[in-house]
Order: structure tokens, then C-alpha cells, then sequence
């Protein structure tokens, strides 16, 4: 099959989003199918959330965002940075995949040549300003794609359906135990990002919390350099490679996620391949796979003192951390992209079927 991923704009930082589409091109390819990836630099959604991107890359280049794309796909994969999702820069094909609210009405609007039209959701991505117009996007007549089943139970609650849930996973390759308990000086490990929809200012009241309490390590991964302010004591991160990642999440006890909704949240899956236990708000993401008390615990949405209670009760009960570690070892052992792809190809190739 002719296949193209029509990504949300030229992304030079990492986005989890984009590293999935990545991992599906890369490995439909590699089964024989003929993949291209999609840049465009410019789409027409409205005037605020192009102003606010423009914020964003004036942003990033001024703390040092390289002016490349970040993500590098394997040899068997086309990449096109292109004006606009428009026919005259979209190849002909078998399928043409909408990756992001943001890429739906253009190609809902691409020729039939193009191939059948699928909308791949990764978010239920309401909590943008633009709301109205991304529940619109979903009434869009695309075959829709969802990752989660929480995805498919928020489509179906305003009457319309997805096929999936296909699931993510992580490359065991990538992330993997490679240090004992007793290595592991840092406390508490964290991914940060600006959009209040991720937590951020519940990860800082959090760590501070903490901190009162007990005299804990943090460290805060982050894509781009913090809008907000963090703590001196708190060790901030920007763009660790796979390698850099792997060892931090090795030296960390606590992995903790304050997101207020997550599509799937594969940082947290990541951390627990390396060996940390999770302390969690509990959105629909991450309870796709996370059961409190069996492979982390969990704290409702928001709620920074359950948060910092459930942290200190790991950091002080070794055997609580060492169990939720093992069996989140075991839970991310469950998920596997070699099966998530055999789903996905197969929507792909019976859709074209029908």
C-alpha cells in the first residue's frame, strides 16, 4: 500500500505524537509498504492558534530549538516539508492519515487520488481554545483511528465511533532496566510541559510539598526551556537523547505524572520499563494500563496532597516501591508494536478493501 502520515506542522522538539507516527511508518515500511511522512509549514486553522504558534517558534529559537525536524525516520520512509496540505504537494496513494485535529479539513479535502481518508486520534483534543472547531473535525466523513478506548468512549458519548483501540508501546531496545535499586539517587523524576492541560503548576506545588516534608532530589525533563518557575533545587533538562533519558529514569525512585488528561502518556511507560515506580494523577490516558496499588498509585486530578502522600509513601517503603516497580515492568511487557502495527495495517488494508 502507498501510505502518507500528514503530521501537524514542522516539529523540531520532541512530541510524543510525532514519535508514534514515527514508529508506524518506520515499521509499515519495513513490511513492504510505500510510507511518506508529511511536514507542511503552514494550516489554515484560525488567526489565534497561528499567532500562538508564531509565539512558540519565535520561543524555541530564541533557547536554542534547532531548525531542523527533530525526528529521523528510517531509510525506507519518504519526508516531505511542504507549504500546505494541498493535492499539489500530497502524492498519490492508498491512504492519506490525518495526524492531529489541526490536519483534518485539509485532508478531508484531498482528491480521492490521494487514497481513502483516515483520521489517526492519539487525544480527545478538546482542551484546545479552538474546542468547537476540533469537535468538528471529528464529524468528518474519515475512518477514525483511536490509540485508547477512553478515546472511543468520549467519541461515542456525542454519537460517533472509531475503530480500536490499537494501543502504543515502547521500544524494550530504548527503555529497559539497566541499574539496581540501590544505584537510584534521585528521588522523584518528572516530564514538564507549558499547556496547563499537562499540570505543570500541580508538578510544582507537588515537588514543593514534598520538599517540606522530606529532603528529596528532583529532576524535570523538558522539551523546551520552562515558562514557569521552578525551584532552584529542582534539576531542569532540556532534550535528553534516548540514552540520556534511559539513565535518568534509572537513577530515579518515583516517576511522577500530573497531567490532567493524556491520550495514552508514554513517558510514563517509559519510566516504568526503567525500573520506577509511578505516582500518577488519574486521567484517562494512563488508566488505559496503570491500576492502583497493583503497578502504581494513583491520586485524583488536581489533587497535589494525595500526589506528594503517595511519593513519600514509596520513597519511604522500599518493599511498596520495589513491587509497583516489578509489576509495572510486567505491564509494560504487555504492549508490543509489532502488534499495535498489525492493527493498524489491517484497519488500513480492509477500509481500502470495503
Amino acid at each position: 500500500m502507498r501510505i502518507t502520515f500528514v503530521l501537524p506542522g514542522f516539529v523540531s522538539i520532541p512530541m510524543g505524537g510525532v514519535k508514534v507516527v514515527h514508529e508506524y511508518a518506520n515499521r509499515l515500511a519495513q513490511r513492504g509498504h510505500n510510507v511518506t511522512l508529511i511536514y507542511p509549514l503552514r494550516i489554515q486553522t484560525n488567526v489565534l492558534y497561528h499567532l500562538k504558534k508564531s509565539v512558540i517558534k519565535l520561543y524555541d529559537h530564541l533557547n536554542g530549538s534547532e531548525k531542523t525536524l527533530y525526528y529521523t525516520p528510517g531509510p525506507k520512509v519518504a519526508v516531505l516539508v511542504v507549504k500546505t496540505i494541498s493535492p499539489k504537494y500530497i502524492p498519490d496513494g492508498d491512504a492519506v492519515i490525518a495526524a492531529g485535529w489541526q490536519t483534518a479539513v485539509p485532508v478531508a479535502e484531498l482528491p480521492e487520488s490521494c487514497g481513502k481518508k483516515f483520521y489517526f486520534l492519539q487525544h480527545f483534543e478538546t482542551y484546545f481554545k479552538a474546542k468547537k472547531q476540533v469537535l468538528n473535525t471529528f464529524q468528518l466523513p474519515m475512518t477514525k483511528i483511536a490509540i485508547a478506548q477512553w478515546i472511543i468512549d468520549e467519541l461515542e458519548k456525542i454519537g460517533l465511533s472509531a475503530v480500536g483501540p490499537i494501543a502504543n508501546a515502547i521500544n524494550s531496545d530504548e527503555y529497559f532496566i539497566e541499574s539496581n535499586s540501590s544505584e537510584r539517587n534521585n528521588d522523584v523524576i518528572a516530564t514538564y510541559h507549558h499547556m496547563n492541560v499537562k499540570g505543570p503548576k500541580d508538578l510544582i506545588k507537588t515537588l514543593k510539598l514534598l520538599k517540606k516534608r522530606k529532603n528529596i532530589k528532583a529532576t524535570v525533563i523538558s522539551s523546551r526551556k520552562p515558562v514557569h518557575r521552578f525551584p532552584t533545587w529542582v534539576k531542569i533538562i532540556l532534550r535528553p537523547s534516548v540514552r540520556e533519558l534511559r539513565k535518568l529514569y534509572n537513577s530515579s525512585r518515583v516517576f511522577l505524572h500530573t497531567s490532567h488528561s493524556e491520550g495514552w502518556g508514554l513517558p510514563v511507560m517509559e519510566a516504568m520499563a526503567c525500573g520506577c515506580a509511578v505516582v500518577a494523577a488519574a486521567n484517562g490516558g494512563v488508566q488505559e494500563y496503570l491500576v492502583h496499588e497493583k503497578n502504581a498509585l494513583l491520586a485524583p486530578i488536581r489533587d497535589v496532597r494525595s500526589l506528594a502522600d503517595n511519593i513519600q509513601l514509596i520513597l519511604e517503603n522500599e518493599q511498596m516501591r520495589k513491587t509497583l516497580s516489578e509489576n509495572a515492568v510486567e505491564t509494560v511487557k504487555k504492549y508490543d508494536w509489532n502488534n499495535s502495527v498489525d492493527k493498524f495495517e489491517k484497519i488500513l488494508e480492509q477500509e481500502n478493501a470495503s
